[in-house]
């Protein structure tokens, strides 16, 4: 039920921001760890930090006029693949950030990264495979694109050495995300 509330006060919020066009701009957003997103160790459920993942890419849905386009054309774009790495807990009404950017491309899927973090401190992070599909079948993300207005360019410097594997590719994108908060 929390979760229901959180999409429908981002909803409402998004109204306020601006559109977005570019899915390679990074968004941030701000949020604090609730009494019940708690476990019994007294801090924030693993389970929850891919809660508020979920809540920052629904905000990029909303914001970038997908999730309207979607609706219309009967499509979606689930979540196939998820790999995280937590590195800290997060403790009772802290506040904390979650960054998201589409980070890379491979045929028909985006690798989305999310990062959670609380002052300039890596706390979670993970990279997300999506896909948009329409009744079972896989959508051509080119033309989702120019239907939507929406652009994506991967900076082609930081894509030339990824790999092809997707599980290998997981995992060095996951790599890639934790070094820059050990760079910082």
């Amino acid at each position: 039920m929390g979760l229901a509330i959180l999409k429908l006060w981002l909803w409402l919020a998004s109204f306020s921001k601006p559109r977005i066009t570019d899915l390679a701009a990074p968004l941030q957003h701000r949020f604090f760890v609730w009494p019940l997103d708690l476990d019994e160790n007294l801090h924030m459920n693993n389970s929850r930090y891919l809660n508020y993942m979920e809540l920052a890419r629904w905000d990029l849905n909303i914001r970038s006029g997908f999730l309207k386009y979607a609706l219309k054309h009967k499509i979606m774009a689930p979540v196939l693949n998820t790999a995280i790495v937590y590195r800290r807990s997060l403790g009772p009404l802290q506040t904390f950030c979650v960054d998201t950017q589409l980070v890379h491309r491979q045929g028909n899927s985006l690798f989305i990264e999310h990062s959670i973090s609380r002052q300039g401190r890596l706390y979670a992070i993970a990279i997300m495979e999506v896909r948009v599909v329409q009744q079972g079948n896989t959508l051509a993300l080119d033309d989702i694109l120019a239907a939507t207005g929406l652009r994506f360019a991967p900076s082609a410097a930081a894509d030339e050495t990824l790999l092809a594997d997707n599980s290998a590719l997981m995992k060095q994108l996951l790599q890639r995300g934790q070094n820059r908060f050990q760079a910082a």
